[in-house]
């Protein structure tokens, strides 16, 4: 788990999806510890990724950057599954204004989000 005094992002390997749970304000910091956990991730060849973001209601634009930059990795460049779950109003809006929902889908709970990917 990274931690900073704003952000954690706790990590968990089930079958063949590696799950992130966040929690904290998301900004560019925090962006950074995300990206971290998901090169843990692919260092274990892990292709399904699920990020939950219940415990993170604010992300910020540099977050947003963050997260767009993981989701291009893991989607087009490496050519995995990527899912979300966990968002709010605001930021199911703000990850489909910026093409997120695009590159992933959302689910209104973990374990529809784990589902899809646990084939």
């Amino acid at each position: 788990m990274d931690k900073n005094k704003n952000f954690s992002c706790v990590s968990e390997k089930v079958k063949n999806v590696f799950i992130l749970r966040t929690n904290g304000y998301l900004n560019e910091e925090g962006g950074e510890f995300l990206k971290k956990s998901f090169e843990e991730g692919f260092a274990l060849g892990f292709q399904n990724f699920l990020i939950n973001f219940t415990g993170t209601p604010v992300i910020n634009s540099l977050g947003i950057a963050k997260v767009l930059e993981v989701a291009e990795e893991v989607v087009e460049d490496r050519k995995g599954s990527l899912v979300f779950t966990g968002l709010n109003e605001l930021t199911m809006g703000v990850f489909k204004m910026v093409g997120l929902l695009k590159m992933g889908k959302a689910f209104p709970t973990e374990p529809e989000a784990f589902e899809s990917l646990a084939k």
